[in-house]
């Protein structure tokens, strides 16, 4: 276990993490890439840049293995924040420690897995036998970005095989997250006739089909037969819609920008399938109205572990070991790491790290101190039970 020092150290690089300004996209992750690396050079670790775009950069660490093509258990960690934003009660950037939580901007979305994950990788390189399998740490750039770059960039690298483990160390309230929702983002726009509005009826109002189109969207999801024992139901948000011109003028365009959350066993195909036929059918309401849509980002599919994964087993039984307790949930948010999985062909992807994701994107955002002390000891003792 831990030692105290071992336990002030985790706290320390939070600390100096969330110090380090890396808003997205306002800012950039560059010192805080540079800490990292700085960091984990000094530990022992090795470790290097692999470029992204400009000055972004992933940082790449490794515990090499001694047993060539052996599975390789990845840490994935995302170095950007979303911007600070107004109404801190605190500094969002001062890393202050007020009853045992420690404040700002990252702490929870996550900084403080990084951190967690930094010093427990520390501790792992200085173990007298290397691992069977590489055990890796990225800590990448723009995952709070809609095309995620850093993590697209880290498999391009080729860093995620069929047969990786591979663990996001975003906040789960310490629990072990299994499955994912998949956020689908998606632009609707609908066309009608502009006229003026003491003779609506020879124009086409486009934002009363866009209505119809969302209210059918909402009836459609409703719908839906899934509700998966961790992830629960699908569900839709309509996040943003303009259209018109003038309050007197029948409009003759409108635009909405919706959030599906797809639930397992949902697929890309099904979600797009939905959003077409909800256009299709509101349509029918407005005679004369046309439509169109656009996946905005990513395409991001649901995902879920099955429960004879070993990374699984080994994170349960880590829990338990070093808390007593083992909870299992979904995630209704995504994370780069869901993503590489989907995209290498992984079902072994699970999410764990300290912190609560209703903290993330939120004003005064915190993580508690010993969620901090507690993940660098699971993600230890996983290591451990997987690689050596």
């Amino acid at each position: 276990m831990s030692s105290r020092s071992d336990c002030k150290e985790v706290i320390a690089v939070a600390r100096d993490l969330v110090r380090i300004p890396s808003e997205n996209p306002t800012g950039s992750e560059k010192m805080v890439g540079e800490f990292v690396s700085r960091w984990l050079a000094g530990a022992g670790v090795e470790v290097w840049r692999e470029p992204v775009e400009g000055d972004r950069f992933n940082v790449a660490a490794r515990i090499r293995g001694k047993t060539p093509g052996a599975v390789s258990l990845i840490w994935l960690a995302h170095m950007d924040t979303v911007p600070a934003g107004e109404g801190w009660s605190v500094d969002p950037f001062g890393g202050e420690i007020i009853e045992g939580r420690l404040y700002g901007r990252g702490s929870a979305d996550m900084k403080g897995g990084l951190a967690a994950a930094m010093v427990a990788m520390k501790e792992l390189a200085a173990r007298e036998r290397a691992p069977e399998g590489d055990l890796v740490l990225l800590a990448t750039v723009d995952e709070e970005g809609p095309h995620m770059k850093g993590a697209m960039a880290a498999l391009e690298k080729g860093w995620v095989k069929e047969n990786s483990y591979l663990v996001a160390v975003e906040p789960s309230g310490l629990q072990v997250l299994a499955a994912h929702k998949g956020p689908l983002w998606y632009q609707l726009n609908t066309f009608g006739k502009m006229a003026h509005a003491g003779n609506p009826g020879r124009g086409v109002d486009a934002i009363h089909a866009m209505s119809a189109c969302l209210v059918r969207l909402k009836e459609l999801v409703e719908k839906l037969p899934y509700d998966d024992e961790l992830l629960g139901r699908a569900t839709v948000n309509i996040g943003k819609i303009d259209g018109g011109v003038k309050t007197n003028v029948v409009p003759d365009h409108c635009r909405a920008e919706v959030d599906l959350r797809a639930t397992y066993p949902m697929t890309v195909a099904e979600a797009d399938a939905l959003i077409e036929q909800a256009l299709q059918e509101g349509l029918m309401q407005v005679p004369g109205a046309k439509a169109s849509w656009q996946r905005l980002g990513l395409p991001r599919p649901p995902q879920k572990m099955p429960e004879s994964s070993p990374l699984l087993q080994a994170f349960l039984d880590s829990m338990q070991q070093v808390t007593g307790r083992a909870e299992m949930a979904g995630f209704p948010a995504y994370t780069d790491g869901a993503i590489m999985a989907h995209k290498a062909g992984t079902p072994h992807c699970l999410t764990f790290g300290p912190g609560y994701l209703e903290q993330a994107h939120a004003v005064d955002e915190y993580v508690p101190v010993d969620h901090l002390v507690t993940t660098v000891k699971v993600l230890k003792e996983a290591a451990i039970k997987l690689l050596w």
